[in-house]
Formats: structure tokens, C-alpha cells, sequence
């Protein structure tokens, strides 16, 4: 019976260290389990999970059955440890939290490398709250001086956004720990909340960099529009990635310097999906929607993986075009698959089918969502607005209110607009007071239009008068015109006056503005007024401007 008995094992040893797949691993757990009895299967088993627990890929479920079923191995600190760590991995970073929550429990002591996983799990998620007490725990158990946990204290810190606390972090690290890796850290975590005298008087003093650091810096003056900086940079870099390429073409592309941007891509010696996406949404930020549109092309063509980024950038550039037959062709890439049907592809999506007319589209997108935000409901309330359901918009913005969603500016923007094109006067003015008083939002000029138009196609010119008054420093043109609009409407030539006189000196060479009053003043029989304003209007414009109109059809 010795005799059979160790060559089973031996064997079952041999094909642990040997088997490379999943499969392997799987066939050698069936022998072990079919030839071993259970008291003698604890040693292979923990082999057995160690193999596994080195494999790439994600065999989370197989390996968490696994721990469970080998005796004792609940006080298997290096068990526990390994399994954060494949957890971490594999970016499941709240399950290994959650292990981390559980070892602690049970009263297995961590180790320095139990730390490290679990807060480079909090760093990830971000979890702020998690890693302090990961901190408080290392300060009891005495990891103070342990390099691998301190570095990963201060890169939680850094990507949670707690500058400080990563500099104190940084600061009690001995000279001789404050390595790339560190320096790194403290640097991404600067350029993350745009301090980048800080960042840089760091990178300027760190003895070794990695393309990371650079990359940071890189990303951190685009970010911040200072594209000259970025550039004095990014030419010194020796080694570049898709990191720094993406920064400097939407840095360019934030400051407007479409030209830049191209001259950047096209010097991208490895094309990748990011840079693509980023040249699409460069061309649709600026309005080159057509070159976005043929960048999105030519993306499809080389299939290049469509990203989210690239996608919304298409949208936004057909939804500019107004183009009915590519918001076809972008919503069927959507429902085939071609990327994840993410929030903001839907809120594009929304956009884009009700600018091109298609309501029912834009409400189906609507519906399907299953996590809307404050950007799904404006563009829902201004889709239903501009499509003349002045009602079910201030519904929509009822429900949005049920449930929790903070409206803001625009969302305001579409509610009294809604109102003013279904004439709803009382809902409008309890909005506009609900988005003064409760919500606290300062009106912006379009708040201020509605409210004028809303008022003036009511008839009530004296309400209207007296928002202009109310935020007189506020208004423009637009709001005067509106005004001065439903002045003529309502045959109202004092207002009209007044509000005609606002004109003259904001827009002197608009036409339109003298050929208004001087209706007015004919329609109640002013007919010296209307001659004076018509004498008025020939002095100071010599030609007036043709109106144009492009409108975009599916043949």
C-alpha cells in the first residue's frame, strides 16, 4: 500500500507544476479528488489553489470554491493574501475589499503584501473611507517602515485625491524609498488636482523618471490648457504612449487649435483606439463635424475598436449636421453592438435623434435607459420642448424631481422654454421661482428670454418689463428683442419704445429692430413716429442682411 500510495501523490504534484491551462488544472483537481482521500488533501489542494491563483484570466468563482473547501485554510495568511491579490488583478477591486473585511474577522494577520493588494484595491475604486482605515491598521500593526506599503498608502492617497495626506505620506518616506515608483505617485497625483507648479518643482528634482511620470506631466498642462508647457515636454520625451498622444490632441483640441491636434496625430507612429477617439471628438468639440464624421468612417473601416468616446464624438458631430441618414447608420452601429451602450452614449443618442426630428426614437432611447442622470432628463425635457409637448416635458421634469435628480441650468433652460411654447405661464413663473429661491441657480440670459417671451405672448408686457428690471444688469439683445417682439404683438408702442431704445445701442446696425418699432408705432397710428425711426434706420444701415436657411433631408 506504500508503495502505490506515494506515487499517486507524486504524480499529482508533477501535473500541478506542469499544467498550464485551466483545463490542466481542472483534470489534474479530478484525479486528486477521485485517488485522495479528504484529510490527505490538504497540502495539494493549497498547491493546487496557488497554480490556480497564477493563471491569467478570471477563475474568481473556481478559486473562492476552492478556499473554501481546504481544511484550516482560514488561517492561511499567504492563502488570503493571494487571493486579494487575484481579486485586485482582475479588477474586482470592492470583492477584495470585502476578503480584506473578512481575513480581518477571522483574526488573520495581514502582511506587508496583504496591504499593499487591498490598497491598491482602494485606490482603484476610489475608496477614501476603506483606505484610512487600511492606514489605521498599518500604524497599529507597526508597516510603517515598509516601503511597498507606504508607497501604496501614498498612490491611494494621490488617486483618492488627498493631496495633502499623500504628502505627509511622501514626506515621512526615507530618501532611500522615494524611488520612480513613489515619485511617480506623489506626481500623478498633483497633475490629478492640477497643481502643477507642485507637480513640476517634484519631476524637476526626481533622479529617475518612466514614461508614467512624464505621461503625467504631460496630461496634467493639457488639462490645464497650458499646451505650451505640454509641448516643451512632450518633444523631450524619448519613449511616448497612447497616454501622451491622447493628451495633447484633446488638449489641443480644448483649446481650439484643431490644426495642432492633426499634426499630433498624424505623427503617431502606433495608432490605437484612444488616439483615434480623441481626433473624433477634437474635430466634434470644434465644429468639424463633417471631419468627424469621416475620421468615424475611416475607424469603421480599419476596424478600429469603436470606443465610447469616439462614439459620443460621431453623434455630437451628426446631431451638429443634423444628417438623418447617418443618425440612422450611428444608431444601428449602437444597437449592433460596436461599443457599450453606456450613459453618455444614450444622452448623445437622445440628442441626436430629437435634433433630426425623430421624437419617438429620442423617447425610446429615454425609456430604455436604466440609470438616468440630470444630462438624460434635460435632453429629454428639451427634445419634448422643441417638438411642441410643452406638458409631457414639465412632467418629465416632475418625475425627474420624484426621483432625486437634481435639476440645473440647462435643465431650467428646457422647463421654461417648454412653457413659454405651450403658453403655460403659471408653471413657468413657479419654475423659475423654484429654480431662483429653492435651487438657488442665478438666471442665465436664455432663463431670462423664456421668461420675457413667455410673459410677452401672454399679453402680461408689465411682468415681463419687470424681470428685465429685476436682473437688468443680466440681459442683452435677445432678451430686449424678445420683448420688443411681443410689443408688436400686442400693439404695446410705450414698452416698445423702451425696449427698441436697448437695442439701438446694444445691435445699432440690426435692421430688424427699427422695422419693428416703426410697425408699432403705425399699428396704433403713429405715423410721424414710425417715419422718424424708418429715417433713423436708413442713416445709420446702409443695406440689410438677406436672411439664409439650410435644411438637411433623407433621399
Amino acid at each position: 500500500m506504500k508503495i502505490n500510495k506515494f506515487p499517486i501523490q507524486d504524480l499529482i504534484s508533477h501535473c500541478l507544476n506542469t499544467s498550464k491551462t485551466l483545463n490542466q488544472l481542472k483534470q489534474t483537481h479530478t484525479l486528486l479528488i477521485k485517488t485522495i482521500t479528504k484529510p490527505q488533501q490538504k497540502y495539494h489542494l493549497t498547491q493546487f489553489l496557488t497554480k490556480l491563483l497564477q493563471l491569467p484570466g478570471d477563475n474568481l468563482t473556481y478559486a473562492r470554491n476552492l478556499f473554501d473547501q481546504i481544511p484550516n485554510c482560514r488561517r492561511n495568511q499567504f492563502l488570503w493574501t493571494s487571493l486579494i491579490r487575484y481579486h485586485v488583478v482582475n479588477a474586482h477591486f470592492s470583492q477584495s475589499i470585502f476578503l480584506y473585511v473578512e481575513m480581518q474577522q477571522l483574526g488573520v494577520s495581514p502582511s506587508g503584501f496583504t496591504f499593499s493588494s487591498v490598497l491598491a484595491a482602494c485606490a482603484r475604486i476610489p475608496a477614501f473611507v476603506e483606505g484610512k482605515q487600511v492606514h489605521a491598521k498599518v500604524v497599529q500593526l507597526g508597516f510603517l517602515q515598509n516601503k511597498f506599503v507606504l508607497t501604496a498608502l501614498l498612490d491611494m492617497y494621490a488617486k483618492c485625491g488627498f493631496v495633502m495626506e499623500a504628502r505627509r505620506v511622501f514626506d515621512v518616506m526615507d530618501d532611500n524609498d522615494k524611488d520612480v515608483t513613489a515619485c511617480t505617485a506623489m506626481i500623478c497625483g498633483y497633475t490629478k488636482m492640477s497643481m502643477m507648479d507642485d507637480a513640476r518643482r517634484l519631476f524637476d528634482v526626481t533622479r529617475e523618471r518612466n514614461v508614467i511620470s512624464w505621461s503625467a506631466m504631460v496630461a496634467g498642462y493639457a488639462n490645464c490648457g497650458d499646451m505650451r508647457a505640454a509641448k516643451e515636454l512632450y518633444d523631450r520625451m524619448i519613449e511616448k504612449n497612447s497616454v501622451t498622444w491622447v493628451a495633447m490632441v484633446a488638449g489641443y483640441g480644448k483649446c481650439g487649435d484643431v490644426r495642432e491636434a492633426k499634426r499630433v496625430f498624424d505623427g503617431i507612429l502606433e495608432l490605437d483606439a484612444s488616439c483615434w477617439a480623441a481626433m473624433v471628438a477634437c474635430y466634434a468639440q470644434n465644429g468639424y463635424a463633417k471631419e468627424s464624421i469621416e475620421m468615424y468612417k475611416a475607424m469603421r473601416e480599419g476596424n478600429v475598436r469603436i470606443s465610447e468616446v469616439a462614439m459620443v464624438g460621431a453623434i455630437s458631430a451628426c446631431t451638429q449636421l443634423g444628417d438623418i441618414e447617418m443618425a440612422a447608420i450611428l444608431d444601428k452601429h449602437v444597437e449592433e453592438g460596436c461599443c457599450d451602450r453606456t450613459q453618455f452614449v444614450s444622452n448623445a443618442l437622445i440628442h441626436m435623434h430629437a435634433k433630426c426630428g425623430y421624437l419617438e426614437q429620442a423617447r425610446r432611447e429615454f425609456d430604455r435607459m436604466k440609470d438616468r442622470d440630470v444630462v438624460s432628463y434635460s435632453a429629454m425635457i428639451t427634445a419634448l420642448a422643441n417638438h411642441g409637448k410643452s406638458k409631457e416635458a414639465v412632467h418629465t421634469f416632475l418625475k425627474m424631481k420624484e426621483e432625486g435628480i437634481k435639476p440645473n441650468q440647462v435643465t431650467f433652460i428646457a422647463v421654461l422654454n417648454a412653457c413659454s411654447q405651450g403658453g403655460l405661464v403659471e408653471e413657468g413663473l413657479k419654475h423659475f421661482e423654484l429654480m431662483t429661491q429653492n435651487f438657488g441657480i442665478e438666471p442665465l440670459l436664455e432663463h431670462l428670454t423664456c421668461m420675457v417671451d413667455l410673459l410677452g405672448k401672454a399679453g402680461q408686457l408689465e411682468k415681463a418689463y419687470g424681470v428685465i428690471m429685476e436682473y437688468t444688469n443680466a440681459v442683452d439683445g435677445g432678451v430686449w428683442g424678445a420683448l420688443l417682439g411681443a410689443c408688436k404683438v400686442h400693439g404695446n408702442a410705450e414698452l416698445g419704445e423702451i425696449a427698441a431704445r436697448h437695442l439701438f445701442e446694444i445691435e445699432p446696425d440690426d435692421a430688424g429692430n427699427y422695422v419693428i418699432l416703426a410697425n408699432i408705432y403705425a399699428s396704433v397710428g403713429k405715423w410721424k413716429d414710425a417715419e422718424r425711426v424708418r429715417l433713423m434706420m436708413r442713416e445709420r444701415i446702409k443695406r440689410k442682411t438677406p436672411g439664409l436657411s439650410w435644411v438637411s433631408s433623407l433621399r
